[in-house]
């Protein structure tokens, strides 16, 4: 619940306006959390999916075309469902690259959510040193995030982050301005977890 309710908000505020695409790179219940969250958020048309697992793939395709109600395509390769997707979630474990820059068009929103731990890398610091916009947790994400990698890498300084999403939220930071290419590394906190809490406690009372 509470990763997919945060990608659900990265979608509301940073998917390119018109997004109509959307692919998961990671197939299991991290993505069908995406899938659900967004989809209370934003109407998308098209959904690919990929895992190197293609039965888990197929079977989430069909999974959730059946519940949200548009069609879901499992491809055979990441490349396949990155060049198709106006915003692309990673949910992997989260220690190899599962994307490369020229798969991704130009407006893309990337939202990173693997597995948080000090080898996490999904996102190519080819494609963090090119990206307009990066939103992170940023002290968390110096340590076991994206963010990491990219700055050890040499390609990013913890000063290139743009804002973090909350941030975006409440205004105090833009968030897209057109159709540059946006990561946005979510990484899970405290905080999130006490505002769940908080709300299915008003709902039982």
């Amino acid at each position: 619940m509470r990763t997919g309710a945060a990608g659900a908000v990265a979608v509301k505020h940073l998917a390119v306006k018109g997004a109509k695409s959307v692919a998961f790179i990671g197939t299991g219940v991290i993505a069908e959390a995406m899938a659900r969250s967004s989809a209370t958020v934003h109407g998308f048309e098209q959904g690919y999916g990929y895992s190197r697992d293609m039965a888990k793939n197929s079977a989430f395709c069909d999974k959730m075309s059946a519940e949200l109600g548009y069609a879901f395509t499992p491809c055979l390769s990441a490349e396949e469902a990155v060049k198709n997707a106006d915003v692309v979630f990673t949910q992997t474990s989260g220690g190899e690259w599962v994307l490369d820059l020229k798969w991704l068009k130009p407006h893309a929103t990337i939202i990173a959510s693997g597995s948080d731990q000090p080898t996490k890398n999904e996102i190519p610091p080819a494609v963090m040193s090119v990206t307009t916009r990066a939103f992170c947790i940023t002290a968390q994400c110096l340590r076991v995030g994206e963010l990491r990698s990219a700055v050890e890498a040499g390609v990013m300084k913890e000063t290139d982050v743009h804002a973090q999403l909350g941030e975006v939220i409440n205004g105090s930071k833009k968030g897209r301005s057109g159709k540059e290419l946006i990561v946005c590394d979510l990484t899970g906190t405290g905080a999130q977890d006490a505002a769940i809490g908080s709300y299915v406690m008003k709902l039982l009372d």
